[in-house]
């Protein structure tokens, strides 16, 4: 699996000298975030460095900061791996992103306009026609991640969307770990349509509610079938960390 990802990542554009950390943290993340490099995969400075054409300075760099960001552990007997969540991390993550969605979705519905509007009525549209089908799921949850981003990018604090952008990372690993899981489409459908309606009527205390009410129990979904799968053995538990 490691090796694979390694050889794409070496198939793309050679990387420049400048900011040169910042793009392999990129590369990275993308292909952490995205399960192409699951919970548990090992990252070697030397393999990284080699496929990208780069010295192992960046690369320790990369992965430093790829820790600080909770992305990357080290594991005893292995090295640094792309961390897992336990139970209580996927709680403690799912609470962070109901505060700041709620917030900063609140302060931007006062402040958007009509092509914001229509934007997240375009995705909501298209979340609607997708059916219960094999292989709907990726696009469901792109489709998902682009509702709740549009809905809090019109925001004018900068600080809130970069705080936001952060505590969605571990969150669309939580999405992409459960890639094959099914869900009631219908009845998410239903509340996402109730929380455009209140952002579009720019009513801030209604929008709060409904976010922080649909947030939390998609965490709450989400942590029952964690527990579940993990004591069936259907997924791995966080490992034990160094």
């Amino acid at each position: 699996m490691e090796e694979n990802v390694l050889k794409k990542m070496a198939e793309q554009p050679p990387l420049t000298a400048d900011l040169l950390v910042r793009k392999i943290y990129a590369r990275l993340e993308e292909n952490i975030i995205s399960m192409n490099l699951p919970p548990g995969s090992k990252l070697v400075e030397d393999n990284i460095a080699q496929v990208l054409g780069v010295s192992r300075s960046p690369v320790r760099e990369a992965l430093l900061q790829l820790e600080n960001a909770g992305l990357v552990v080290r594991q005893a007997g292995k090295g640094r791996v792309v961390a897992g969540f336990s139970e209580q991390e996927i709680v403690d993550n799912y609470q962070v992103w109901e505060m700041i969605e709620s917030y900063a979705g609140g302060i931007a519905c006062l402040t958007a306009d009509e092509s914001d509007f229509s934007k997240v009525e375009e995705i909501i549209k298209q979340m609607l026609n997708l059916s219960n089908e094999d292989g709907y799921l990726p696009e469901y949850r792109r489709l998902n991640y682009s509702f709740h981003y549009c809905m809090v990018a019109p925001c004018r604090n900068k600080m809130l969307i970069r705080m936001y952008e952060t505590a969605l990372k571990p969150i669309r690993l939580c999405w992409n770990l459960s890639i094959l899981w099914k869900h009631d489409l219908s009845r998410s459908y239903g509340e996402h349509r109730q929380i455009l309606e209140a952002y579009r009527g720019r009513d801030r205390a209604a929008f709060e509610h409904l976010a922080r009410n649909h947030i939390k129990k998609a965490g709450e979904r989400m942590w029952t079938e964690y527990v579940r799968r993990t004591k069936s053995g259907e997924v791995s538990a966080s490992p034990e960390l160094k």
